[in-house]
């Protein structure tokens, strides 16, 4: 085995500190018969941005496909983008943004295709749904090897389960080399952000729970907590909304009003804050929740937050959540297999640890099931963004995660993937 130096730069220190058995940059020669006969169906690792744990290995193989699936495509008349799978967001919205155009990325630049397949749960979603909500075709191959090549508008009766399956559980079925997507005219945002107590927290989260869809909160809690709340300003309407909770907000010394000309200029959560400490010596995990309005139970989760926060076993650990609803929770649940849209809070809990260090990896990995436990109360399933089929609680993700469509998606496995080289369920 070697290190992966022949990989792109890993945003992901587990991923980049991995030894690969073997690197492999087109799928050409994933399905090649000698790779097959050589490899025998041994599980495949795929990177698309870097940034999760799974996307390299001790011992597997890695397809990255950053190198030769890196196309952008704009189709301007059709408001249409087609990218590879191996494109990172940040690209994609330095793209977008010369042509005044807008797609709904998340909090993150670095993530790639993954992002939006799994989901893609962004500060615009409450008003332009849910990444996977604006694929309008997709290409790649199944893990059986078989070429895919898939357009909404021209679906018929027996691929509309793999393309729902797509949109949401691609990872376990296939390979994505390329989707297109829609794209939205670009308008000016306003951010208000700052510093906050948990007191503080508890009555922005409140007023949060009714805002309208250009408005979205988003918060961490790491040593202390800041949040940001994002409007988009697309006209008079909006405008005159914001100007409205502006003035709610007044009374929170602390916040302070920012203005972009786009959403490619924001930059949340930046390392200048020092919200937490950043230390590439780290190894870190990451699991995503999701649950529904908090009303009156918001001060006992806020409590719940500060046991969380006390108890977290160093300073590079955190909890952080994004706002859900609007147009998230119009969609029909079986469109795709994102099942839970009548989530308003997806809460994540980041755990990390000094790399090479096991008793701590233990000790942190032991607060993050007691966070998850803690806050499962207020957030029972699970947004599964990062895969964490070497960890113990892998089963309990999968199935928190797609709930009632599980079964549905063990037969597309069955079908797509046969011999298990994409992740297992």
């Amino acid at each position: 085995m070697k290190k992966n130096n022949n990989l792109l730069e890993v945003p992901n220190i587990n991923s980049s500190d991995a030894h690969v058995k073997n690197l492999i940059y087109k799928i050409d020669d994933l399905f090649n018969s000698h790779y097959k006969s050589s490899q025998k169906s041994e599980y495949l690792c795929v990177c698309s941005g870097g940034t999760t744990s799974s996307c390299a290995r001790n011992g597997l193989i890695t397809l990255d496909l950053r190198k030769e699936y890196n196309q952008i495509h704009l189709e301007k008349e059709k408001n249409l983008i087609k990218i590879g799978g191996g494109v990172i967001m940040k690209d994609l919205m330095n793209y977008l943004e010369k042509h005044n155009k807008t797609f709904p990325t998340g909090l993150s630049k670095l993530p790639g295709a993954g992002y939006i397949l799994t989901g893609g749960i962004s500060p615009m979603s409450r008003r332009y749904g849910l990444a996977i909500d604006n694929i309008e075709s997709i290409k790649g191959y199944l893990g059986n090897g078989n070429f895919i090549s898939l357009e909404q508008n021209s679906l018929d009766s027996s691929q509309k389960l793999l393309w729902e399956g797509l949109k949401g559980a691609a990872p376990f079925l296939a390979i994505i080399t390329e989707i297109g997507l829609k794209t939205f005219q670009s308008h000016p945002i306003q951010i208000i952000e700052g510093f906050v107590d948990d007191n503080e927290l508890s009555k922005i989260i409140n007023l949060a729970e009714g805002f309208p869809e250009n408005l979205s909160l988003q918060w961490i809690y790491a040593e202390d907590i800041y949040i940001y709340i994002f409007a988009e300003i697309k006209n008079d309407s909006d405008n005159k909304i914001t100007k409205n909770y502006l003035k709610k907000l007044e009374k929170f010394n602390s916040l302070k009003i920012k203005s972009y000309e786009n959403y490619n200029q924001v930059n949340f959560f930046p390392k200048e804050l020092d919200l937490f400490e950043l230390n590439k010596n780290n190894h870190s995990e990451v699991i995503s929740l999701l649950g529904g309005d908090l009303k009156d139970n918001v001060q006992i989760f806020v409590k719940c937050m500060n046991e969380i926060i006390r108890d977290k076993p160093n300073k590079s650990c955190y909890v952080a959540s994004q706002q859900l609803g609007g147009k998230t929770k119009e969609l029909n649940h079986k469109s795709s297999f994102f099942i839970h849209r009548a989530s308003t809070w997806k809460p994540w809990i980041y755990a990390a640890w000094k790399k090479g260090d096991p008793k701590e990896k233990e000790i942190v990995l032991k607060w993050m099931n007691e966070s998850w436990k803690k806050l499962k109360i207020f957030f029972p399933n699970i947004h599964l963004a990062q895969i964490h089929n070497h960890l113990n609680s892998h089963e309990e993700e999968v199935y928190l995660s797609f709930g009632e469509r599980l079964s549905e998606l063990k037969t597309l496995k069955n079908i797509c993937d046969p011999e298990s080289i994409l992740p297992p369920l």
